[in-house]
């Protein structure tokens, strides 16, 4: 059996989208308005209709353009590359398993035989007062592992790799190696707390957290912090088109979407904790 491990493309899909409306942005304060001198920025037409100051055409904003283009532009293409090209975090087949993140983000592969693997179990690293998920694997010669690994945590004869953002959840990389390895369904918690960093063994499987019912509340919100965001754009386009005489009224639909947005985001972060 093999398999390959990826980033969540969940993860990567929110910066994208987070990174669109600040490009944007910058191409309106900055970029076009030097392609096309006639161009009317989309800043100042949206000052008009709310009976506010435009700001001056060479202050500072045109910094912040120019922050806003190149961050939010590096992080559209680095969002664009992880959805059609992703990176191969963990892959684990007949011949053993290939880490292409302990190395850095422009490092390369380390493979380490299947024969040099004794054990792969799931784990749960605590630090911070917070669980992390993880897969540990134990070698048989850890020293041939890079001794600070990124996305990763080296403990004694231990690998462990923290699967939150990942494609797939720790007993689905240990479960691979039950038959060959004779896995007896050991899972470890590692403390990190302390100075001396300890690794104890526990019966099944530490990391599964899953919760039904806490997913179902959490999806729920999320839909309904989704439904006020999109009430909050519609009451401001609606608002926009209607020429209010005060620029109060602006108020609702900015409550809307902040308490909308945020709702929906904190919702998504308890649906990934709990599922």
């Amino acid at each position: 059996m093999s398999l390959s491990v990826y980033r969540s493309a969940g993860r990567t899909w929110t910066v994208a989208v987070l990174a669109v409306p600040f490009f944007l942005l910058g191409l309106d304060l900055l970029l076009i308005p030097r392609l096309f001198p006639q161009y009317q920025r989309r800043v100042d037409w949206l000052a008009d209709q709310m009976s506010l100051d435009r700001i001056t055409s060479n202050g500072p904003e045109e910094a912040w353009g120019l922050v806003f283009l190149v961050a939010a532009g590096g992080l559209l293409l680095w969002s664009l590359k992880e959805l059609l090209f992703p990176r191969e975090i963990l892959a684990v087949d007949e011949e053993g398993v290939s880490f292409a993140g302990t190395m850095g983000p422009a490092g390369g592969r380390v493979v380490v035989p299947r024969s040099e693997i004794l054990e792969v179990a799931p784990a749960v690293l605590r630090e911070f007062g917070e669980e992390t998920p993880a897969v540990g694997f134990r070698f048989e010669f850890p020293e041939r592992l890079p001794s600070n690994p990124w996305g990763g945590l080296l403990v004694d004869d231990f690998l462990f790799i923290r699967t939150r953002g990942l494609s797939v959840r720790p007993y689905q990389v240990s479960v691979l190696f039950t038959a060959e390895e004779g896995h007896t369904g050991t899972g470890y918690v590692v403390d990190l707390e302390p100075e001396q960093m300890s690794v104890t063994p526990v019966e099944g499987d530490p990391s599964d957290h899953f919760d039904q019912k806490r997913a179902f509340a959490a999806r729920s919100r999320i839909f309904v912090g989704a439904a006020v965001l999109l009430a909050g754009v519609l009451v401001a386009f609606f608002l926009l088109i209607s020429s209010v005489d005060t620029n109060a009224f602006y108020l609702i639909p900015t409550v809307l979407v902040v308490g909308g947005g945020l709702t929906a985001l904190l919702a998504g972060r308890d649906f990934l904790e709990s599922s």
